[in-house]
C-alpha cells in the first residue's frame, strides 16, 4: 500500500524541500521504495540529488506518459519524477479541467499502488493553486515545514485552513502535521515561536530540525545529508539539558513510519 506525503507551506524558504528530499533518501535507505515528486517549476529536487532538471511531472500529467516511463532513479530504491518551467503546462491544465486536480490525485495513487512503491513525497511551490490542491487531495499526511518566526507562523494559519477546505472535497481525510525547521537553541524567539506553537497545535507539532550548515554543503557537493554528514545535528538532533535528544530528520523520519505502519 502507498501512503502519500506532500510538503506545503505558502511561505518560501521554510525547507520544504530540503525536508521532502532528506526524508525521501531517509525512507529508501531504510528499504522503502520511495518515489520524490517536484511540483515547483524550479526544480530544485533534482539540484539537491545533482540529478537534471527535467519535465518529468510534465510527460507523466500532460502528456499522459506511464509513471514507469516518466520518473528516473535517483539512488538505490530512490525514484523521482522531475519538474523544470514546464510544470506550468500541468498547472494551465489542471486550471482548465473541472476535475483536473480529482484527476490528478486519483492517477497518482493508482499508479503509484501498481508498481508497489511504498511511499510518495511531493514537494510543492510556495503558492497556493490548482496543483498544490491536487496534491493535497492526493496525499495521506500534509507536513508543513515553518521556520520559527513571526512572519512564517503567519504561513501556516494559512495553509491549515486550506487543508481544512480541501479535506470537504475528499473521502480521504487530511492530516497535518507541523516540522519546525532553523531551529536556533541560543535565540530566544526561536524557543517562544515553537512554545506558541506547541501550545496552539498540540502535538502535531513535530520536534524541530536544529540549524545545521551542513545542511545547506550538501548539495553542493552532490550529495544528500545522509550521504554527506549524517551524523550531523541535522539529522541526529541536539541534546538538551536533561541528556535528551531532541528532533532532527532522523526522528521525523521514525514519526513518518509511524504514522505509515499504524503504530
Amino acid at each position: 500500500m502507498t501512503t502519500i506525503f506532500s510538503f506545503i507551506n505558502q511561505k518560501g524558504g521554510v525547507g520544504k524541500t530540503t525536508s521532502a528530499v532528506t526524508l525521501g533518501h531517509g525512507f529508501a535507505l531504510r528499504g522503502y521504495q520511495t518515489l520524490l515528486v517536484d511540483c515547483d517549476p524550479q526544480g530544485h529536487i533534482a539540484t539537491q540529488l545533482s540529478l537534471p532538471k527535467g519535465p518529468g511531472l510534465r510527460h507523466w500529467y500532460y502528456e499522459e506518459q506511464p509513471l514507469s516511463k516518466a520518473m528516473v532513479q535517483a539512488r538505490e530504491n530512490l525514484l523521482m519524477l522531475a519538474g523544470d518551467k514546464s510544470t506550468d503546462r500541468v498547472l494551465g491544465k489542471l486550471r482548465e479541467e473541472q476535475w483536473g486536480a480529482a484527476e490528478f490525485a486519483e492517477r497518482l495513487c493508482a499508479e503509484s499502488e501498481a508498481m508497489r512503491i511504498q511511499v510518495v513525497l511531493l514537494d510543492l511551490a510556495p503558492s497556493l493553486n490548482h496543483l498544490q490542491i491536487a496534491a493535497m487531495l492526493a496525499s495521506d499526511y500534509v507536513i508543513i515545514p515553518t521556520r520559527l518566526r513571526y512572519t512564517d507562523l503567519d504561513g501556516v494559519s494559512e495553509i491549515t485552513r486550506s487543508i481544512t477546505e480541501t479535506s470537504r472535497r475528499s473521502s480521504k481525510p487530511k492530516r497535518y502535521y507541523l516540522l519546525p525547521t532553523f531551529f536556533d537553541r541560543v535565540t530566544k524567539e526561536t524557543a517562544q515561536r515553537l512554545t506558541e506553537l506547541a501550545a496552539a497545535f498540540g502535538r502535531q507539532v513535530w520536534p524541530p530540525i536544529p540549524q545545521d550548515v551542513k545542511l545547506a554543503e550538501a548539495p553542493g557537493r552532490g550529495m544528500t545529508i545522509w550521504e554527506y554528514a549524517p551524523q550531523s545535528s541535522g539529522v541526529q538532533g541536539y541534546v538538551n539539558r536533561n541528556g535528551k535528544k531532541i528532533g532532527g530528520y532522523e526522528t521525523i523520519l521514525s514519526e513518518m513510519i509511524r504514522l505509515m505502519e499504524g503504530v
